[in-house]
């Protein structure tokens, strides 16, 4: 009975060290605005060259690493044009067109994430800048006021005939 119960709180607590050593990076807007933090001033330079697009390629992998599942599948469709920019033989018109539809097609993506980006880390991806934290609304009540009993409506009763 006793390394049966010994068995029995073991058994999960193997698991759970088990499960969290193969659980990777963390991946909560913390970790991901650190690495973003990392990744700055370069994430948003114009990439001129192959070597400027591989290097912009890497930086948005190190972040999808990052990235919480409320980002990770547009931020993995932002790395996916790169990454394709990155292949692409600017030669052939059909793959450069390509391209062109890839990046339109991940509009709806990048706003996304450069909105989930400046409410949660206080960035503007596209610059690099840091901009003001998010203004929390704020509750007002409106004052309460009283009339003076002397003020306050009087009833007149309708004259009888």
């Amino acid at each position: 009975m006793c390394a049966r119960r010994s068995l029995t709180v073991a058994f999960p607590l193997a698991c759970a060290i088990v499960l969290s050593a193969c659980g990777g990076s963390e991946r909560t807007g913390s970790s991901f605005c650190a690495q973003l933090g990392k990744e700055i001033p370069a994430i948003a330079q114009e990439p001129v060259t192959k070597d400027d697009v591989t290097a912009m390629v890497n930086r948005y992998e190190r972040l999808l690493s990052k990235a919480p599942l409320s980002i990770e599948q547009d931020l993995s469709v932002l790395t996916d044009v790169l990454r394709m920019a990155e292949k692409v033989n600017t030669a052939n018109p059909d793959a450069v067109q390509d391209l062109a539809d890839a990046t339109y097609a991940a509009n709806q993506s990048a706003i996304a994430v450069r909105d989930w980006v400046k409410s949660t880390c206080a960035v503007d991806i596209s610059t690099g800048l840091t901009i003001a934290p998010p203004r929390t609304p704020t509750t007002t009540s409106a004052p309460t006021t009283t009339v003076p009993p002397s003020v306050a409506p009087t009833t007149v009763a309708p004259a009888t005939p």
